[in-house]
């Protein structure tokens, strides 16, 4: 079965084509597209593609360690899943086949805020390879409660995301028929069922959604026999609340590691040392964000000679290959973390498409290392070119 799979698709982009085709367009502009005219998104490729690497010859044969320790857990790659919200709307139960897929190959999974299962459920599930991302609410309540339920169900890692003081526009979601800022943004609309039904496989997966979005972690907070919406309640509470004293508060409340994500600027990545954090997450959001966004990998260079040789950096935006985690590992990152690939994988295969994505980078990574004739990731940064 790997071997067929391999054969079909052999390159993360063999996946997208068919993901694209497999799910409703309203939901192919939620996963593949950014924002504005996805010029950061561009950028991101552009600037990846244009880092490279002059091999050494005459290593001999050799099997690269692919080994990581970061955050003090050892993971069996150099990579992680990154929090995608709404993952089970792109392909339902999604959330639980990536916890399930990364406690298998020993990398983490880390769940989103506004994801379709619970804290709770995914916890259990992912047996100390579960992160959770929080979107910080405004009322500092449910704060302190996600972050206790998070500890609770063993999740090592939190992701603090400080990118999104406001929603992106996302016109190509827009114009897919996606209700962005309507007040029944749950709903399905006319529109929206007739790409579905078009999709029928789609459809059949879905039915547990039973025509609307669901929010496992944020539901139980919203106002209950209010005509105000889940969605709605949820949109008020998750923009622009974050602020460099919300993140000493949830510091000081978080036992855990704290990793803060959207790091862009080394006077950012200073002062959230200050602030306690362990970790940064360098990122843009996967462009989807803000449109006039440096590429995140042009940036990583500068912020990891700001924060010194000896402090935790994970990357992310833009990763569609093994060469690409590569790119980042030798500009400074410590571990890079995966998105859209991985839902990809799901849209086009099903449940075991997040471990045919983990195949397929696993692959190319040590093909990558030994066409260097690396043995590791000093050896790595000994091969680029600057």
């Amino acid at each position: 079965m790997v071997n067929n799979l391999m054969s079909k698709f052999p390159r993360i982009e063999d996946l997208e084509k068919v993901a694209s085709k497999k799910i409703p367009p309203f939901i192919h502009a939620y996963l593949d597209a950014g924002t504005g005219s996805g010029i950061t998104m561009a950028r991101n490729r552009n600037a990846l593609d244009e880092i490279t690497f002059t091999p050494e010859l005459m290593h001999g044969h050799f099997s690269p360690n692919l080994e990581c320790k970061i955050l003090g857990q050892s993971y069996a790659l150099p990579f992680g899943v990154a929090p995608i919200g709404l993952s089970s709307m792109i392909w339902p139960l999604s959330e639980h086949y990536l916890a399930e897929m990364a406690v298998r190959v020993k990398i983490p999974y880390a769940l989103s805020t506004v994801a379709g299962a619970s804290i709770e459920d995914i916890g259990e599930k992912s047996k100390g390879y579960g992160w959770f991302q929080l979107y910080a609410p405004r009322n500092r309540d449910i704060t302190l409660s996600l972050l206790d339920r998070a500890e609770n169900a063993n999740m090592r890692v939190l992701v603090v995301t400080g990118d999104v003081p406001a929603p992106s526009r996302r016109e190509e979601m827009r114009k897919a028929g996606a209700p962005i800022g309507s007040t029944n943004a749950s709903r399905i609309t006319p529109k929206m069922l007739f790409q579905i039904l078009q999709h029928p496989k789609w459809a059949l997966a879905a039915l547990g959604l039973k025509g609307r979005l669901q929010f496992k972690n944020m539901e139980r907070y919203a106002p209950k026999n209010t005509a105000e919406s889940v969605s709605n309640f949820i949109a008020g509470q998750l923009h622009g609340s974050l602020s460099w004293n919300y993140l000493e508060e949830i510091r000081g409340h978080w036992n855990g590691c704290l990793l803060l994500k959207g790091v862009l600027r080394p006077s950012d990545a200073l002062r959230a040392i200050d602030t306690g954090v362990d970790g940064i997450i360098v990122s843009n959001h996967g462009g989807r964000q803000f449109d006039a966004n440096p590429a995140s990998i042009s940036v990583l260079r500068a912020i990891r000679q700001a924060v010194g040789p000896d402090f935790p950096i994970v990357f992310d935006s833009g990763i569609r290959s093994g060469l690409d985690i590569l790119r980042a590992l030798a500009l400074g990152a410590d571990f890079v973390l995966v998105g859209r690939p991985f839902l990809y994988g799901i849209a086009a295969i099903g449940k075991e498409g997040g471990g045919h994505v983990v195949d397929i980078l696993r692959d190319e990574i040590s093909n990558a290392l030994v066409q260097m004739g690396a043995k590791n990731i000093a050896e790595l940064r000994q091969r680029l070119n600057n």
